[in-house]
Parts: structure tokens; sequence; C-alpha cells
């Protein structure tokens, strides 16, 4: 699944990222993380590191391989 709509707009030192509409706090966004490769064969995308003081990792995947958590 794809996002319809990711924006990233550079703003002197800090980066604004939209997606779908929403966009992610600049806050919770590592500094230097964002990466935005460019090939134009392959699909867009957007590399990013994202920070939070706690992650709550939800597994709802019955029999999910041990190796994805």
């Amino acid at each position: 699944m794809t996002a319809d709509l990711i924006r990233v707009t550079r703003e002197g030192d800090r980066t604004r990222i939209v997606v779908d509409g929403p966009e992610i706090p600049a806050s919770a966004i590592e500094r230097g993380s964002v990466h935005l490769p460019v090939d134009p064969g392959a699909v867009p995308s957007v590399t990013l590191t994202l920070l939070a003081s706690t992650v709550d990792v939800l597994n709802t995947l019955k029999g999910a391989p041990r190796w994805l958590f």
C-alpha cells in the first residue's frame, strides 16, 4: 500500500513532511535523517527516522515470524 501524496518542503534548516494531508511534527523527525533518493526508474520514496519518548509496538499478526519483532 502506498500513500497518495508525500510532500517534502525544505525551509532553511527545517524540513516539513506531509503524508496524505497530516503533517509529521518536526520535533519527531531526527535532524539529518531525511533522504530522498533520485532514481527515475524507482518508486518515489522518502526515508527518515522518527523519534518519540515512547514507541508502542502492537503485534496484531497471528503467527508472525519472531524475527519481525
